[in-house]
């Protein structure tokens, strides 16, 4: 199980590669090559497919070859800003979009524009091959939110904040990647601080998401000790020349031994 889960894992951005500033392999035209790939997005959401369409234009520009040209963060950044400001209408005020890496994560893995190169914050459309598409990222409903929420009393399941001091991203515990599903009993209520220290955790991670603290933390995520008791922990491991998680481990063993 965890070799199949390995291969399902985040795909891997490839390294950069010399540029070529007019060959294309196999003569593909690029028109109709974004053309064909835009028209396949798998992404539920319209801004999206747009964001994505933008970001490969700017990959592959007009008359430059393949592997294209190496692209800055701050270039792609501008090209997504030069497109909402174009559509941006109404009275609300313009803001800035932050989530330029998210929709190039998308890109190569979801929609399976694998050829996508990054090294830092510089990034190359090294190839046009393509990969299988993953299922799109649902957004549960209202009601089955609700139910989560009510089910971890409202709680960020790591580290037990609430709102309004956190702000609540709805989580897969068992990553899509790794083989997670979208039913309700795979979905928990994280913080955004959480949320984001799992997405980091998760990156080459070969633990089974089935022991794992952060997909199961009401199982696996370690128990708070008062600092008054961890700091008589350690002082008694010192002068008996023991560790203090095997001190812990032979209490809780004695407690319930003796129960």
């Amino acid at each position: 199980m965890a070799a199949n889960r390995k291969n399902r894992g985040r795909q891997k951005f490839l390294s950069l590669v010399p540029v070529s500033e007019t060959e294309v392999p196999g003569n593909v035209s690029r028109e109709e090559w974004l053309e064909q790939v835009c028209q396949r997005f798998v992404s539920p959401s319209r801004a999206n497919k747009s964001y994505y369409r933008v970001l490969l234009e700017k990959l592959w520009p007009p008359g430059h070859g393949i592997p294209g040209p190496l692209v800055r963060e701050e270039q792609l950044r501008e090209a997504i800003e030069n497109f909402r400001k174009s559509q941006h209408s109404g009275r609300k005020p313009y803001k800035p979009y932050v989530d330029v890496f998210r929709r190039l994560r998308e890109l190569q893995g979801e929609e399976g524009i694998t050829g996508i190169g990054r090294e830092g914050k510089t990034y190359q459309l090294v190839s046009l091959i393509l990969s299988e598409k993953r299922v799109p990222r649902i957004k549960l409903s209202n009601l089955d939110w609700q139910k989560i929420l009510e089910q971890y009393n409202y709680n960020c399941a790591v580290c037990g904040r609430s709102e309004p001091e956190v702000k609540f991203q709805q989580d897969h515990k068992i990553p899509r990647t790794r083989g997670g599903g979208n039913e309700l009993k795979n979905w928990q209520p994280l913080c955004d601080e959480c949320n984001n220290f799992k997405s980091t955790s998760c990156r080459g991670c070969q633990i089974e998401c089935e022991q794992c603290s952060w997909a199961f933390p009401d199982r696996f995520a370690p128990l708070r000790l008062s600092s008054d008791n961890i700091l008589k922990l350690r002082q008694y491991a010192a002068m008996t020349n023991s560790d203090p998680h095997d001190l812990l481990n032979w209490i809780v063993n004695e407690f319930f031994q003796n129960r």
